[in-house]
């Protein structure tokens, strides 16, 4: 297997995740690749934090961060409260009709989980972890092609 091989099975399996995924988000009222999914996860696992916080959190730059909480908040999914620490900076908050979204996109989260790991071995996926870890790494330290 050369380096192509492991490229054309990267991008083979992103299809296949986004082939999975977006169906399921659509059939929930959510738009897929604009992040909601993972702001609303994100919060049902740590609510109340800023929009930098989440947005470092949800590794998605501030500017498309605050679209989406537009969205989301004309949802009906979500509050800002302004932060008592800092006055220019808002505290971001699931509603109950966020919660409840949230905890449906948790259970795709956790299927898609459970469907891609399926048949693996615990140290298999651990190597795969370490793996997708250094490829990741070599990514980020690349200076540009």
């Amino acid at each position: 297997m050369g380096n192509t091989d492991v490229r054309d099975l990267m991008v083979q399996i992103e299809k296949a995740r986004r082939g999975l995924m977006q169906p399921y988000l659509q059939s929930l009222g959510l738009a897929f690749g604009q992040g909601h999914a993972r702001i609303l996860d994100r919060l049902l696992t740590k609510d109340g934090i800023t929009q930098k916080e989440l947005a470092d959190i949800c590794r998605m730059d501030v500017t498309t961060m605050s679209r989406s909480l537009d969205r989301l908040e004309e949802a009906g999914y979500l509050v800002r409260e302004r932060d008592p620490d800092c006055r220019r900076s808002f505290l971001i908050f699931l509603t109950q009709a966020g919660r409840k979204e949230a905890g449906l996109v948790r259970q795709g989260f956790d299927r898609l989980n459970d469907v891609i790991c399926e048949g693996i071995a615990p140290e298999e996926l651990q190597r795969l972890k370490l793996d997708l870890e250094r490829i990741l790494k070599n990514l980020k330290e690349c200076p540009g092609l």
